[in-house]
């Protein structure tokens, strides 16, 4: 073989082992051969990030419905649908929250009346939030006329073909409506126009859910078939790069950060503030307000309880978002208990079903005090989706079983029970 032939040869042998390296190297980065239930740390949801989307996924509803002349459009239970609903109407709640006036108590019957009426748009965020942060998450401006705590929200047309925006203060239990002049019958009507009826229908339209359920309770033709979800912590006993990550997110500097073993788990102390992290996920912290390692940051313009929330949000989605998997974490409350103290819950949602998380049911608990947060409790979890779904009754008759154990006039739906190692759903009634 001549010279020239060997090293041609010797360059064609060099090009196929950096074509197999190449290969190799692609294939790893891409997880193709990933073993499923193999615990990773999970992608980023790019419509959940709040990198890409600030807080839209804290607000996203539950529940929706969309009232045309064609009938109703009922979406539950389907994160895909309520995020692809959501994003043609959130334009609309913006404006009406933007620019809605003074808020006038109104009877039950009318809030049913505009419940039902065309064109409409309800939303149950599941959560109760304050409607200042509502009108700031979404527009960057808060609302000040709305003061009001509220979880089930309306767009409809009253009888003088005013938008108006119609609420129930959870507080008081009472409903209100306001004026939305920056939203017309029009412009309204051809919003939700553009979504077809699914034959659903509210509970105090059909006779044979009226006296059984609350009146925005969504009945939908389909039962639903919820999936199942596979349960776990990701920092097990002996996880040190995640335990390494979770310190970083909560702004415990490791150079000077002591880490060590307690019999429930492991501890991480900066100064004079301890971090505890169980060996079941639960994250716990403890300080005064002294301390300041958390303080409440507010933007120019934004009210108290805006900075409260949005400061305790940050910190929490900071921490959950890295390992939530399949789930997506939403405020579920935020409530003041004295001067200048509020404590907040969040908890997960898989597939716009709620989750009951262990005992205590939230994923993470916020005590804000004297403009600094000074306690939480965050519960770590990853839920991954399985093939199989889980049977449950027909709305019809899941409504006749909470009859029979006395309770009627609740909101009938779905719930996740977190068992530790699954998360399976099944109706509630609150």
């Amino acid at each position: 073989m001549s010279k020239k032939r060997r090293v041609i040869e010797t360059l064609k042998n060099l090009l196929i082992v950096v074509l197999v390296c190449s290969a190799v190297w692609l294939v790893r980065e891409s997880q193709m051969f990933r073993v499923p239930g193999v615990l990773e740390p999970p992608a980023r949801n790019q419509e959940n990030s709040p990198q890409q989307s600030g807080h839209s996924a804290a607000v996203l509803p539950l529940h929706m419905a969309v009232m045309s002349q064609g009938g109703c459009c009922g979406v539950q239970y389907d994160s895909d649908e309520l995020s692809a609903l959501f994003n043609r109407m959130a334009p609309v709640l913006n404006e009406a929250l933007s620019g809605a006036g003074s808020p006038e108590p109104i009877a039950r019957e009318e809030w049913e009346a505009l419940l039902i009426s065309d064109p409409g748009v309800y939303f149950d965020f599941q959560g109760v939030l304050p409607l200042q942060v509502l009108s700031g998450w979404l527009s960057g401006k808060e609302n000040p006329a709305l003061t009001a705590r509220a979880r089930h929200l309306l767009l409809a047309v009253d009888e003088q073909e005013r938008v108006m925006l119609a609420y129930r203060d959870e507080d008081s239990g009472q409903y209100f409506a306001c004026p939305a002049p920056l939203v017309s019958r029009n412009h309204l009507n051809s919003v939700v126009a553009q979504v077809s009826p699914n034959g659903a229908v509210f509970a105090c339209q059909a006779a044979d859910y009226a006296r059984m359920l609350a009146p925005y309770t969504i009945i939908t033709p389909q039962t639903p078939q919820p999936r199942e979800y596979v349960a776990t912590n990701p920092i097990p006993a002996g996880e040190e790069q995640r335990l390494t990550e979770l310190l970083e997110a909560l702004s415990f500097p490791l150079g000077i950060t002591t880490i060590y073993e307690t019999p429930e788990g492991r501890r991480a102390r900066s100064g004079n503030d301890t971090l505890s992290v169980s060996n079941s996920g639960l994250v716990t912290y403890s300080s005064t307000p002294e301390e300041q390692r958390y303080p409440v940051t507010a933007s120019e313009g934004s009210s108290p309880v805006f900075a409260v929330v949005d400061s305790a949000a940050r910190l929490v989605r900071g921490v959950l978002d890295l390992w939530r998997g399949d789930a997506r974490v939403y405020l579920d409350r935020a409530e003041a208990e004295g001067q200048d103290r509020w404590r907040l819950e969040f908890r997960y949602a898989l597939d716009g079903v709620p989750v009951q998380t262990g005992q205590r049911g939230y994923a993470a608990s916020v005590l804000v005090e004297q403009g600094c947060i000074t306690q939480f409790e965050l519960q770590l979890r990853t839920y991954a989706a399985l093939e199989q779904t889980t049977l449950v009754l027909p709305q019809k008759q899941a409504a006749a079983a909470m009859v029979e154990l006395g309770k009627t006039g609740g909101q009938l739906q779905l719930c996740y029970q977190d068992s530790g190692e699954l998360a399976k759903a099944g109706w509630v009634a609150n």
